[in-house]
């Protein structure tokens, strides 16, 4: 049996994650923020050998040290951890704005530190599985080189420093057989601008289906650097 860990598992691009993962046989410990999101639950009728259910928010110490006993009990091991969980924030605002430099913070310690706790805090499992993959969905508005926006000050910085801690710990697992991987999930059709983003050119199952394919069939390298890469397998610059 193999197992895998996603986060951000109530909606959009982390339920169809946990769906194609119970497609492809995996046993799945789905983490939802919002307990009142039921979407995931409806999966269990059909997966009931296959699935568990914990509530965590990855912007917490202490829910993240409660998911991390939780899951121990759940699972012998870890093969694929899936880092899926964030938030946008103000995506509006320029410099010379009034911006809301606590609600910056908040979308770092959520997107960038949130990523590096739940590692951190399972790296144990992982390192005890067979695949030994932690998958970091991250996104190309991380890339410096590739940078055109002048605003969404808070997602692209927290995702530059998601890419960067990414590195770090690929550093620490690559010797031991383990890897990361930094995904670009594509413009997903989420919920993540508080309404459904109809602008968006990919459906969560496309995109889940386009991921999963990329890491679990396609025969990526393990390099020393950690591959920033799209749903489609294409690089992306840092």
């Amino acid at each position: 049996m193999m197992y895998a860990l996603v986060t951000g598992a109530d909606h959009g691009l982390g339920l169809a994650l946990v769906k194609g993962l119970l497609n492809r046989d995996f046993f799945v410990v789905a983490c939802r923020l919002n307990p009142k999101e039921t979407f995931v639950d409806e999966l269990k009728d059909t997966y009931c050998n296959q699935l568990e259910i914990v509530d965590l928010d990855i912007g917490d110490d202490t829910d993240v040290k409660a998911m991390k006993d939780k899951v121990a009990s759940l699972v012998p091991h870890i093969d694929f951890l899936v880092n899926n969980a964030a938030i946008l924030g103000d995506i509006e605002k320029v410099l010379g704005d009034d911006l809301d430099f606590n609600e910056i913070l908040h979308v770092i310690n959520v997107n960038a530190v949130g990523p590096l706790r739940v590692t951190n805090a399972l790296c144990s499992l992982v390192m005890n599985s067979k695949l030994k993959t932690v998958l970091n969905i991250t996104s190309e508005a991380g890339s410096i080189k590739d940078c055109y926006r002048e605003g969404w000050f808070g997602y692209c910085m927290s995702k530059a420093a998601n890419n960067m801690q990414s590195a770090l710990v690929h550093n620490n697992i690559r010797t031991k057989g383990g890897r990361v991987i930094a995904m670009h999930p594509g413009h997903v059709a989420t919920y993540m601008r508080g309404h459904l983003d109809t602008t968006a050119k990919l459906s969560p199952d496309e995109a889940a289906n386009g991921i999963l394919h990329v890491v679990l069939d396609m025969d990526l390298p393990v390099e020393e650097r950690p591959l920033f890469i799209n749903y489609c397998g294409e690089r992306l610059s840092w």
